[in-house]
């Protein structure tokens, strides 16, 4: 391909990974027709077949396109260099405002509950994001912030996060943060220093006060 079609090709590709995202932020994989699809992101059949063999095949790609997305995210919030946990409770709000805000972000997690299983695209998916938790979760534990062992600890954050999804609504933002808010509030004396938690505590409510601002002017 020239140069120029190179870019109309990319161009047409991410518009349908967008038409595609919108209609999975608000239905269920199964609710979604091609038809639906090809509607909103004006473009024929042919073109989509031309980037995606199959509309599974676009799924698995939005969910794939989500977490190198988020991946970016985490590592530009990383670059902060706050402590260990206080980067893994930013990381948690970081999710959940593009998940309230984000049609691809809430697109990408609806579908890696509802396809992901089939082809191993949500083993591989949570795998990355425990090894990114456990990382930071290490750093937690030589801080002396977080007692417990570090991949344990990623994988009860990374479960908490999937498992709040499925008992709230991110839909329903204020809910959906208070819900977060909680959920932390129960888990961090599992693994926290006891004499952390006072300071830990206010921090969370501080950012999910920012987190509430935030989901209001989306």
């Amino acid at each position: 391909m020239t140069e120029p079609l190179d870019r109309r090709a990319d161009a047409t590709r991410l518009q349908i990974l967008r038409a595609a995202s919108r209609q999975f932020a608000q239905k269920s994989y199964n609710l979604v027709s091609l038809d639906d699809i090809l509607a909103d992101a004006d473009v024929t059949k042919g073109a989509m077949y031309f980037h995606f063999r199959s509309q599974h095949a676009l799924a698995a790609a939005i969910i794939e396109y989500r977490a190198e997305v988020a991946r970016a995210a985490v590592d530009e919030l990383v670059a902060h260099k706050l402590s260990g946990l206080e980067t893994l409770i930013d990381i948690s709000f970081l999710i959940a405002i593009d998940d309230i805000g984000d049609e691809s972000a809430r697109a990408g997690l609806n579908l890696l509950e509802s396809i992901g299983r089939t082809d191993g695209l949500r083993t591989d998916v949570v795998e990355r994001w425990v090894a990114v938790f456990t990382e930071i979760t290490r750093k937690a534990v030589e801080e002396g912030d977080i007692v417990e062992e570090p991949e344990h600890v990623a994988k009860l954050l990374v479960s908490m996060y999937l498992g709040l999804r499925q008992t709230s609504n991110p839909a329903e933002p204020e809910r959906f943060l208070r819900d977060l808010q909680n959920a932390w509030a129960l888990l961090l004396p599992g693994f926290t220093k006891p004499e952390r938690m006072a300071y830990v505590t206010q921090f969370i409510k501080r950012r999910t006060a920012i987190a509430m601002k935030k989901a209001r002017s989306l």
